[in-house]
């Protein structure tokens, strides 16, 4: 699944981002069709972003030169393995990332470490409208796109005012 033409060059990373990708499945009642979600009856399951949409959000962080990355939902920590490469590609700085699931931060964690990425990211485990609420400083890219629950537009809402001050 290696390809060549990929943004992010390194084969360490591209390895745990292949092995994610290649083990994407979704449960056969998708819960994103409900409005009755629980995010931890799906603790199995990484809804993650595609490898092309990393590309696409390595290269917007490296463009930026972005160094203080924020996202809601780190799942597995698919999208956190293309932000922390570009911090580090960048020179250094930090991802900060909330997830709700403790499985899932335990895996984000393990892929993290599996790609030589763990020194550039911070998971927070709790519901990401009080885990974001101190970012530590201005952030440069910030990237909203969890589990919405039964309200969507009050946790997207919740989840900027949360961290609007820092962006």
């Amino acid at each position: 699944m290696q390809n060549t033409h990929r943004p992010l060059h390194d084969s360490g990373v591209n390895t745990v981002i292949d092995r994610l990708a290649s083990a994407q499945q979704f449960p056969p009642n998708d819960p994103r069709a409900r409005l009755e979600r629980d995010p931890h009856d799906y603790s199995e399951y990484g809804f993650s972003i595609l490898p092309e949409q990393g590309d696409l959000i390595y290269l917007l962080c490296r463009g930026l030169r972005a160094t203080r990355i924020v996202e809601f939902a780190t799942s597995v920590g698919m999208s956190t393995l293309y932000f922390a490469a570009a911090v580090r590609d960048n020179g250094g700085g930090t991802v900060i990332g909330s997830e709700i699931v403790p499985a899932k931060v335990a895996a984000a964690k393990r892929n993290l470490a599996a790609a030589g990425l763990s020194d550039y990211v911070d998971i927070r485990e709790g519901d990401a409208r009080t885990t974001l609420r101190d970012l530590g400083g201005p952030v440069d890219f910030a990237l909203i796109d969890g589990w919405l629950g039964n309200d969507p537009s009050e946790v997207v809402f919740s989840c900027f005012i949360a961290i609007d001050t820092f962006l």
